[in-house]
C-alpha cells in the first residue's frame, strides 16, 4: 500500500469531491479515514450506528466480490441503504501505472497506490438517487480492512467523540441546522474546526478603514465605510455600497495657513474572492479581482467637478491591508487623472 497520509479535507479542492455543506473526518490510524458530508448535525446523530451498516456491508460484499480482479485495483463501493432493502454497486479503478517495490534478495512487489472506497446513502421508496444533502465515506487502503476495524472495536465510540467535540465547540452552536463547519479528528480524538460560520444564510460585511492616496500629484487621508453583501460564506461574489471621504490639506500663498476641503463619492463594486484552501468555503481575506465606480456627493474645493467619475480595483490584499488603482475621469474620458491608494481596515 503507498497512499498519502494528510487529511482528505486539506487537499486542494478535496471538499467539492464530497457530498454536504459540512464534513467531519476522522483518522481511523493506518491512513484509514471515516469522513461523513451532511447539511445538518441532525442527520449525523440520526446515522450514529455505523458499526451495524459496516457488518451488513462485510457479509454482502463476500457473496459478490470479484476475486479475479487486480489486487491493486481501486474498489468503490456504493451501499444505498433503502427503507426496506439495500442495493450493492461496484466499480473498479485500474492503476495508470504499475509500480514495483524492490528489497533485497526479495522479489519485487507490485504497489497499489489508490484507496478503496466504501460510499453509503440512505435513499426513500419514492427514489433511489444519491442524495446530495447526507452521505458516509470510508476510504481504506482495502475493502477487506473493514473486517479489520469492526474486530478492534469499530467506528462508533470514535464518531461519538466527534459529535461530543461539536456540541462542546464554545464559539458557535454548530449543532444548528444553519451553521456549517469542517472538523478533523487526529487519531489521539483531538478535534480540529475549519471555518464554522452560517451555511447558506446571506450577511452584510460592514469594512471600514482609513486611507492615504495619491490624488492629482498630493497625498491625500480618506475615511471610508464599504457594506458588503455576500449570499453565503460559499459564494466567492460579494456586492458593496460605499462611502469615501477624501481630505485635501492647502496652504494659503497669503498668510501661510492650511485650509481643509472635503470631496465625498458614493461608490458601488463588486469582489470576486478566492476559495479558501481548506476546502470549498470562501476566504473573505483574499480577492481575485474588484471593481468599483462612485459619483461625488459631496464638494468643496477646486478638486472634482459634480459630473467626475471615480474607477477603480483592488490589485493587492493581504488581510485588511489593501492596494487600489483608480482614475477620475470626466467627460467620457477626455480628461483622466490616475491614482493609486493604500488602504488598512479595521
Amino acid at each position: 500500500m503507498s497512499q498519502s497520509t494528510g487529511p482528505r479535507l486539506l487537499e486542494p479542492g478535496a471538499k467539492r469531491k464530497f457530498i454536504g455543506l459540512s464534513h467531519i473526518e476522522l483518522d481511523l490510524g493506518q491512513r484509514n479515514t471515516l469522513l461523513i458530508g451532511f447539511d445538518r448535525y441532525d442527520q449525523v446523530q440520526a446515522r450514529r450506528n455505523i458499526d451495524s451498516v459496516l457488518r451488513l456491508f462485510v457479509a454482502d460484499y463476500r457473496k459478490v466480490e470479484d476475486t479475479t480482479q487486480s489486487p491493486t485495483r481501486a474498489t468503490h463501493a456504493l451501499v444505498r441503504l433503502g427503507e426496506t432493502d439495500r442495493a450493492l454497486s461496484l466499480r473498479y479503478t485500474s492503476e495508470l501505472t504499475t509500480s514495483f517495490r524492490f528489497n533485497d534478495n526479495d522479489e519485487p512487489v507490485q504497489v497499489k497506490t489508490q484507496q478503496d472506497t466504501l460510499q453509503l446513502v440512505w435513499t426513500s421508496l419514492v427514489s433511489a438517487a444519491i442524495p446530495n444533502d447526507f452521505s458516509i465515506y470510508l476510504l481504506v487502503n482495502s475493502l477487506h480492512d473493514i473486517d479489520r476495524l469492526l474486530r478492534s472495536g469499530g467506528v462508533n465510540q470514535k464518531l461519538q467523540q466527534a459529535l461530543e467535540s461539536v456540541r462542546q465547540y464554545k464559539h458557535h452552536d454548530l449543532t444548528s441546522p444553519k451553521m456549517a463547519f469542517t472538523m478533523m479528528q487526529s487519531i489521539d480524538s483531538k478535534a480540529k474546526f475549519l471555518n464554522p460560520g452560517s451555511a447558506k444564510n446571506p450577511y452584510l460585511s460592514f469594512q471600514p478603514g482609513i486611507a492615504v492616496g495619491l490624488i492629482r500629484n498630493q497625498w491625500v487621508p480618506s475615511l471610508n465605510l464599504d457594506i458588503q453583501y455576500l449570499p453565503s460564506r460559499f459564494h466567492q461574489r460579494g456586492y458593496s455600497i460605499g462611502y469615501t471621504s477624501n481630505f485635501f490639506f492647502v496652504q494659503s500663498p497669503t498668510d501661510g495657513r492650511f485650509q481643509l476641503f472635503r470631496n465625498d463619492f458614493v461608490t458601488i463594486g463588486v469582489t470576486i474572492y478566492r476559495r479558501s484552501q481548506e476546502g470549498q468555503a470562501t476566504s473573505f481575506g483574499q480577492q481575485l479581482v474588484s471593481f468599483y465606480m462612485g459619483l461625488p456627493v459631496y464638494r468643496r474645493g477646486p478638486y472634482f467637478d459634480y459630473d467626475e467619475v471615480r474607477m477603480g480595483s483592488t490589485v493587492y490584499q493581504k488581510g485588511l491591508l489593501k492596494v487600489q488603482a483608480e482614475v477620475y475621469t470626466k467627460e467620457f474620458f477626455r480628461n483622466v487623472h490616475p491614482s493609486v491608494r493604500l488602504v488598512v481596515g479595521f
